[in-house]
């Protein structure tokens, strides 16, 4: 891209885990990012970063329209129901639908030849493999799903077409990476329980993906995404590997947290540790990141979850942990 004539980006959830490594990433690539953010230390952040910070939720339809209509390019990765976990899924569909309305209306507005809206989702929206093996972006729809979140993929995906076009970037259950993410909360729920839960033997394995490779994968998506003639939209899994193993992922965390690891059914699980965990835990979500690799040009280079968990970012949160609880 020029660095004469730098695109504008406008990211919802840019102060957010991988929302501030886009920013990073996307700047450093020549865009001009101007990103959503609730509050003034992230606000803060971000123009220390060398963006635009726009202080605001995804209530505040007249500043997402306003903004999306000066942009080349909308990343939209807030997501509403990671505020709070217990509230029904139909109010997460309802604000994300509003929400994309007032930028998808406000981008066909935009000066700009491009005009991209990237949404997010996440790869467990398609039914597993019934043998165990990977699936792809064209897997049927999953009917027992652990969330609403196909309806807000389908909603966006529905605004493609006229002057915009759209992507999709399905993210795996477990992104991971710099101490943070669900890693960290897993890690303080099983300290407060005193062990960590393996489902059965552990032997299901799951996709992951470090939030760098994440970011950048997003990136991959700004300049390529949706680029042939007569596309409209597409759905893109961002998956490193899938081939991650519950057992040596909880392994992982009980050696680093220094408690040890209990064999549980999925009703005992959400008993001792609670639904969110039973359910990260047992799910069969095995997506392949092979599209992404292809026609993105995306290329993963980030440690991998389990060498990170056990020597790298995730030491240092466990010493925290256990330090608050002794």
């Amino acid at each position: 891209m020029s660095a004469s004539k730098p695109q504008r980006v406008f990211i919802t959830g840019a102060g957010g885990y991988i929302g501030s490594r886009l920013t990073e990433f996307a700047l450093r690539a020549g865009y001009a990012v101007h990103g959503l953010t609730r509050t003034s230390a992230k606000a803060a952040r971000l123009r220390g970063l060398g963006a635009v910070p726009v202080e605001g939720d995804m209530s505040r339809l007249d500043l997402l329209r306003a903004e999306a209509a000066q942009a080349d390019i909308v990343v939209h990765l807030a997501d509403a129901w990671i505020d709070d976990f217990s509230q029904p899924y139909d109010d997460v569909v309802r604000i994300d639908a509003a929400a994309v309305d007032a930028m998808t209306f406000g981008l066909a507005q935009s000066p700009s030849t491009r005009r991209l809206f990237i949404g997010t989702s996440g790869v467990g929206v398609v039914k597993p493999d019934d043998n165990g093996g990977e699936t792809d972006e064209d897997a049927p729809e999953d009917p027992n799903p652990i969330n609403g979140r196909i309806r807000c993929e389908k909603y966006i995906l529905s605004k493609a077409g006229g002057e915009i076009k759209v992507c999709i970037m399905r993210l795996p259950p477990f992104v991971y990476g710099r101490g943070g993410s669900g890693v960290k909360l897993f890690m303080e729920v099983f300290a407060k329980v005193g062990a960590v839960v393996r489902i059965g033997e552990g032997n299901v394995q799951t996709s992951v993906v470090h939030v760098d490779d994440a970011a950048r994968a997003y990136v991959c998506a700004l300049e390529k995404a949706c680029a042939e003639p007569g596309v409209i939209s597409k759905v893109y899994n961002v998956t490193d590997t899938s081939d991650v193993s519950f057992r040596e992922f909880t392994d992982a965390m009980a050696a680093t947290l220094g408690l040890p690891v209990r064999a549980m059914d999925i009703p005992e699980a959400m008993e001792f540790a609670g639904p969110l965990a039973a359910g990260f835990f047992s799910g069969r979500i095995r997506g392949k990141g092979d599209r992404a690799r292809d026609e993105l040009g995306w290329n993963p280079t980030e440690v991998g979850l389990v060498e990170d968990i056990r020597n790298g970012s995730y030491v240092e949160v466990a010493k925290e942990i256990v330090a608050t609880r002794t």
